[in-house]
Protein backbone atom coordinates (compact mmCIF):
# COMPACT_ATOMS: atom_id res chain seq x y z
CA UNK A 1 0.00 0.00 0.00
CA UNK A 2 1.09 3.84 -1.23
CA UNK A 3 0.21 7.09 -0.34
CA UNK A 4 0.44 8.70 -3.57
CA UNK A 5 -0.68 12.52 -5.09
CA UNK A 6 -2.25 11.22 -7.89
CA UNK A 7 -3.72 14.19 -9.86
CA UNK A 8 -2.04 12.61 -13.29
CA UNK A 9 -4.77 9.75 -12.35
CA UNK A 10 -7.46 12.00 -11.32
CA UNK A 11 -10.12 10.89 -14.00
CA UNK A 12 -9.67 7.15 -12.77
CA UNK A 13 -10.05 8.91 -9.06
CA UNK A 14 -13.35 10.77 -10.10
CA UNK A 15 -15.02 7.15 -11.67
CA UNK A 16 -14.61 5.73 -8.18
CA UNK A 17 -17.14 8.44 -6.60
CA UNK A 18 -20.96 8.56 -6.24
CA UNK A 19 -22.23 10.08 -9.42
CA UNK A 20 -23.54 13.28 -7.95
CA UNK A 21 -19.96 13.64 -6.15
CA UNK A 22 -18.30 12.55 -9.71
CA UNK A 23 -20.15 15.14 -11.81
CA UNK A 24 -19.47 18.44 -9.39
CA UNK A 25 -16.04 17.63 -9.34
CA UNK A 26 -15.85 16.97 -13.09
CA UNK A 27 -16.91 20.16 -13.71
CA UNK A 28 -14.56 22.05 -11.51
CA UNK A 29 -11.54 20.64 -11.78
CA UNK A 30 -10.13 22.02 -14.50
CA UNK A 31 -10.91 25.62 -12.14
CA UNK A 32 -9.39 23.89 -8.84
CA UNK A 33 -6.98 21.31 -10.29
CA UNK A 34 -3.69 24.67 -9.88
CA UNK A 35 -4.85 24.73 -6.43
CA UNK A 36 -5.88 20.66 -5.48
CA UNK A 37 -4.33 17.83 -4.49
CA UNK A 38 -5.57 14.48 -5.24
CA UNK A 39 -4.29 12.29 -2.89
CA UNK A 40 -4.96 8.22 -2.46
CA UNK A 41 -4.18 5.30 -0.90
CA UNK A 42 -3.02 2.90 -4.14
CA UNK A 43 -2.78 -1.03 -3.89
CA UNK A 44 -1.38 -3.01 -6.62
CA UNK A 45 -1.80 0.08 -8.93
CA UNK A 46 -5.23 0.29 -8.07
CA UNK A 47 -6.94 3.12 -6.17
CA UNK A 48 -8.62 1.50 -3.00
CA UNK A 49 -9.30 5.21 -1.25
CA UNK A 50 -8.50 8.92 -1.69
CA UNK A 51 -9.43 12.86 -1.15
CA UNK A 52 -8.76 15.86 -2.75
CA UNK A 53 -7.45 18.68 -0.46
CA UNK A 54 -8.24 22.08 -1.53
CA UNK A 55 -5.92 24.97 -0.92
CA UNK A 56 -8.36 27.96 -2.05
CA UNK A 57 -11.99 28.40 -2.13
CA UNK A 58 -14.73 25.94 -4.47
CA UNK A 59 -17.51 27.30 -7.12
CA UNK A 60 -19.80 25.35 -5.33
CA UNK A 61 -19.25 25.90 -1.84
CA UNK A 62 -22.22 26.87 0.08
CA UNK A 63 -22.60 30.29 2.43
CA UNK A 64 -22.34 28.61 5.65
CA UNK A 65 -18.72 26.87 4.06
CA UNK A 66 -17.52 30.66 2.71
CA UNK A 67 -18.15 32.24 5.92
CA UNK A 68 -17.03 29.89 8.50
CA UNK A 69 -14.00 28.14 6.08
CA UNK A 70 -12.50 31.16 5.00
CA UNK A 71 -10.71 32.08 8.15
CA UNK A 72 -8.99 28.55 7.67
CA UNK A 73 -7.83 29.19 4.38
CA UNK A 74 -6.66 32.20 5.47
CA UNK A 75 -4.93 30.65 8.39
CA UNK A 76 -3.29 27.94 5.21
CA UNK A 77 -5.68 25.04 6.42
CA UNK A 78 -6.70 22.70 3.32
CA UNK A 79 -10.03 22.03 2.83
CA UNK A 80 -10.24 18.20 2.32
CA UNK A 81 -13.35 17.19 0.14
CA UNK A 82 -14.23 13.62 -1.91
CA UNK A 83 -12.86 11.89 0.93
CA UNK A 84 -14.13 8.28 -0.84
CA UNK A 85 -13.15 4.40 -0.13
CA UNK A 86 -13.78 2.12 -3.13
CA UNK A 87 -17.00 -0.01 -1.71
CA UNK A 88 -15.25 -3.20 -1.90
CA UNK A 89 -12.63 -2.13 0.43
CA UNK A 90 -15.12 -0.83 3.23
CA UNK A 91 -15.18 -1.91 6.88
CA UNK A 92 -11.14 -1.80 6.55
CA UNK A 93 -10.54 1.74 8.23
CA UNK A 94 -9.09 2.95 4.75
CA UNK A 95 -10.63 6.79 5.54
CA UNK A 96 -9.18 6.66 9.10
CA UNK A 97 -5.70 5.63 7.39
CA UNK A 98 -5.57 8.05 4.66
CA UNK A 99 -6.70 10.59 7.25
CA UNK A 100 -3.43 9.70 9.27
CA UNK A 101 -1.12 9.14 6.01
CA UNK A 102 -2.68 12.94 4.94
CA UNK A 103 -1.62 14.49 8.62
CA UNK A 104 1.70 12.50 8.58
CA UNK A 105 2.80 14.40 5.29
CA UNK A 106 3.00 17.78 6.96
CA UNK A 107 2.69 17.72 10.70
CA UNK A 108 1.96 21.26 10.66
CA UNK A 109 -0.48 21.39 8.48
CA UNK A 110 -4.21 21.69 9.31
CA UNK A 111 -7.01 21.09 7.82
CA UNK A 112 -11.05 21.39 7.42
CA UNK A 113 -13.93 20.35 5.87
CA UNK A 114 -17.63 20.33 6.01
CA UNK A 115 -20.25 17.13 6.62
CA UNK A 116 -23.87 17.11 5.90
CA UNK A 117 -24.59 13.84 7.82
CA UNK A 118 -24.27 13.54 11.31
CA UNK A 119 -23.18 9.60 11.01
CA UNK A 120 -19.78 11.49 9.89
CA UNK A 121 -19.09 13.89 12.75
CA UNK A 122 -17.95 10.87 15.23
CA UNK A 123 -15.93 9.61 12.53
CA UNK A 124 -14.36 12.56 11.98
CA UNK A 125 -13.94 13.49 15.80
CA UNK A 126 -12.19 9.88 16.16
CA UNK A 127 -9.92 11.26 13.50
CA UNK A 128 -8.58 14.19 15.56
CA UNK A 129 -11.17 16.83 14.45
CA UNK A 130 -13.37 18.71 16.36
CA UNK A 131 -16.94 20.38 14.98
CA UNK A 132 -16.76 23.63 15.56
CA UNK A 133 -20.12 25.32 13.65
CA UNK A 134 -23.38 24.17 12.77
CA UNK A 135 -25.50 25.73 10.26
CA UNK A 136 -28.73 27.39 10.97
CA UNK A 137 -30.44 25.96 7.91
CA UNK A 138 -31.92 23.17 9.60
CA UNK A 139 -33.42 22.13 6.25
CA UNK A 140 -29.42 21.20 4.89
CA UNK A 141 -27.53 21.25 8.28
CA UNK A 142 -23.98 21.63 7.64
CA UNK A 143 -20.96 21.05 10.41
CA UNK A 144 -17.45 22.04 10.10
CA UNK A 145 -14.79 20.34 11.29
CA UNK A 146 -11.14 21.56 12.18
CA UNK A 147 -8.15 19.62 12.36
CA UNK A 148 -5.34 21.42 14.46
CA UNK A 149 -1.76 20.37 14.02
CA UNK A 150 -0.52 18.78 17.24
CA UNK A 151 3.05 21.29 16.02
CA UNK A 152 2.52 24.26 14.54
Amino acid sequence: MKFEEINPRHKEFFRMLPQDWEEIIGVIWDKVKATSTIYAIVEEGSIIAGGIVFTEKLPEMTQFELKKGQPYFDLGYGYIGFLWVAENRRNEQLGSKWLSLLKQQDQKQGFWLTIEEVGLKKFYEKNGFKTIAESEDKENIEWLCVYEPEIK
